[in-house]
């Protein structure tokens, strides 16, 4: 054998080590985090946790409303577990950990160009619905001359931020640091609530601080929203969020594990596709999510363990409020959960694997409606951008 052939025998199983390694890695790093998102030691969430028991806002961990009514049947139990979701991307703080402020990536436009794409009357009312006083606490920086951004200012919250800046043309548009754009007004916002609780009054007296930083720093005026008003606002918001945030988990376990290969080829020609996050998901048209497959044991889904692993029972899940559509797409992750049983010859079952039986999802799906109505009560329609802010 030749030195050539020798070495490319070394590459080769070196580039085959690095795969396996990758891949090792990614498996490692989706446990670690599947394990801090959904390990919580408790009893049986479906039987012993009081209805309604929720936070009060102050608190870190959120106790999940119970999807059952005063007296069910046995036969009844749902598969509904009530768990904190799986972050698809790092916008939620760690607990008593502050984050620098996400801004939402937009075009670089020059300013001279503009104009005719920024001054209709519909596009000035959607840059200016970013900012949502029902959600938001919302600051308002005013200069004393119009201002040009040499960086768009970062705020150590825990919250979600955004800033939005009337030009000297008059213009509202997502602020940005650009040559040549010069602004009147910068309103800086922060979420007052998301699925980590409701904003708390350190939290908002910390936000304030920055930005009255950030005002005298650049000889501007700033205002604020009445402050305890709008707390009481957040932990009352942040009663009726967790009243309606529920995850449904529909359990699919067969006589014998599910082939990788198998799974793949039936999710995909179902029309679902694998996500970073290591399950396969089922997107509406917009991109967001409508239910999800993973693995009952949370192991991710890569194309490598596809490949060459088996699995010896799935979760089918559907993120109540995050779900436009609601009931009828209930309804369709039912009838896939139920393509998927007949497929692999598997059973459907609650988190205790007990038997789903129909009427245990006839049960869920009219507390859906309830769940829903509520949500339309309220002016937060599910699956809706106040909706995927507020559930995030």
């Amino acid at each position: 054998m030749s030195e050539l052939q020798i070495g490319v025998l070394i590459l080769g199983g070196a580039v085959i080590a690095l795969v396996y390694g990758f891949n090792a890695f990614q498996e490692w790093r989706f446990r670690k985090k599947t394990r801090q998102a959904f390990t919580r030691g408790h009893d049986d969430v479906l039987l012993d946790v009081p209805k309604n028991n929720v936070r009060d806002g102050v608190k870190q961990d959120r106790m999940e409303p119970v999807l059952v009514d005063a007296s069910p049947e046995p036969d009844d139990y749902a598969a509904a577990y009530f768990e904190p979701q799986i972050p698809v991307e790092q916008a939620r703080a760690e607990p008593d950990r502050p984050r620098e402020a996400v801004f939402d990536a937009v075009p670089v436009v020059e300013e001279e160009d503009e104009a005719p794409q920024m001054d209709s009357a519909d596009h000035q009312a959607l840059v200016v619905a970013m900012l949502d006083p029902s959600l938001d606490f919302i600051a308002e920086v005013v200069f004393h001359a119009p201002h040009e951004l040499a960086a768009i200012p970062r705020f150590n919250v825990g919250k979600r931020t955004q800033l939005i800046g009337r030009t000297e043309k008059g213009l509202w548009k997502p602020a940005e640091a650009l040559p040549g754009t010069r602004y009147k007004q910068i309103n800086v916002s922060m979420q007052m609530v998301d699925r980590s609780g409701a904003v708390t009054e350190q939290e908002l007296a910390g936000f304030c601080q920055q930005v009255s930083r950030f005002a005298e720093e650049h000889d501007a005026a700033v205002s604020f929203p009445q402050r305890q008003q709008k707390l009481v606002a957040a932990r009352e918001l942040d009663r009726f969020c967790a009243d309606v945030d529920v995850l449904i988990g529909i359990n699919i376990v067969p006589q014998g594990p599910i082939e990788g290969t198998r799974l793949r080829s039936f999710a995909e020609a179902a029309g679902l596709q694998l996500e970073p996050d290591g399950a396969f998901h089922y997107l509406a048209d917009s991109g967001n999510t409508l239910y999800s497959l993973m693995a009952a044991d949370q192991m991710p889904f890569t194309f490598h363990t596809l490949l060459d692993k088996s699995f010896p029972a799935l979760t089918l899940l559907f993120d109540v409020p995050r779900v436009a559509g609601g009931v009828e797409v209930f309804d369709r992750a039912v009838y896939f959960a139920r393509q998927l049983a007949q497929e692999f010859d598997a059973q459907l079952v609650d988190d205790n694997r007990r038997p789903l039986s129909d009427a245990g999802l006839t049960r869920i799906r009219d507390q859906l409606l309830h769940i829903y109505g509520s949500m339309d009560d309220r002016g937060i329609a599910p699956g809706s951008v106040a909706a995927l802010r507020l559930f995030a």
